[in-house]
């Protein structure tokens, strides 16, 4: 993106956030967003310079981890983050919202620039994503949408099938998991993926009917990269992927 779309002028917005830094956990709402940095309506304050982890509901439904500077503080309202670390596809997800939000900048330039196809690997790459979730028309429907973008899913109908899967087969490039299944969670997956070199570069995507905004968090806290929350819709599958891709 260019330096015109570095500066995207800060939009005012309400998203929920959960973020985690030395002080601990918080449930808390973003007021504003750019490209550069957000302002995080919080009780629990942080260190000038310390970075965080923390989570936003995107619009869209969908959430996602970011990281980053503590910038500034306004006690006891909340503090300034600068982001770090931003993905190019995370970079797309925050100027839509800002878009979204009446930003005219980045209103322009996503209207002048091009659809981008969805990410392609390279040839020697893995096209194989492991799903698992122990609904059967959940899983039918996720491997439909999934196909559909041209990958071959793995599929399990519980935990313990993934991770008999993942103890034979590490040749995937990313995964999606629900997070409440039999015998083994979405979320113990991730941390036997975590210390697996075979398996730890591996991007997890988390899908579950779980409301508590803690569970996701500690989903995200383990591993995850991307959390969405059922229902779910095809859209919001494919921009998972994506996000998801982008990270591999």
């Amino acid at each position: 993106m260019n330096d015109l779309i570095n500066k995207t002028e800060q939009v005012n917005v309400s998203l929920d956030v959960v973020w985690q830094g030395g002080a601990g956990k918080y449930d808390a709402r973003m007021g504003e967003i750019s490209l550069d940095g957000c302002f995080i309506e919080s009780k629990g304050q942080e260190i000038i310079g310390e970075t965080i982890n923390f989570k936003v509901r995107l619009p869209t439904g969908i959430w996602v981890t970011l990281e980053g500077t503590v910038s500034a503080q306004e006690y006891p309202i909340g503090f300034e983050v600068r982001f770090t670390d931003l993905t190019t596809e995370n970079r797309k997800l925050i100027l839509e919202v800002v878009a979204a939000h009446g930003g005219r900048q980045a209103q322009q330039f996503l209207k002048d620039e091009p659809e981008k196809p969805f990410p392609v690997l390279n040839p020697q790459a893995s096209r194989r994503i492991l799903v698992a979730d122990d609904e059967a028309m959940t899983l039918g429907m996720l491997t439909a949408i999934i196909e559909a973008q041209g990958y071959k899913v793995v599929s399990a109908t519980d935990g313990r099938e993934a991770f008999r899967i993942l103890q034979q087969d590490s040749d995937f490039c990313a995964a999606l998991f629900d997070m409440m299944m039999p015998h083994l969670l979405g979320m113990d997956l991730i941390h036997y993926m975590k210390t697996d070199a075979r398996l730890s570069h591996i991007p997890v995507g988390m899908i579950t009917a779980e409301q508590d905004p803690k569970i996701w968090n500690d989903s995200v806290a383990a591993g995850a990269k991307v959390f969405l929350p059922k229902p779910f819709s095809p859209p919001q599958i494919q921009m998972m992927l994506k996000i998801l891709i982008s990270q591999n």
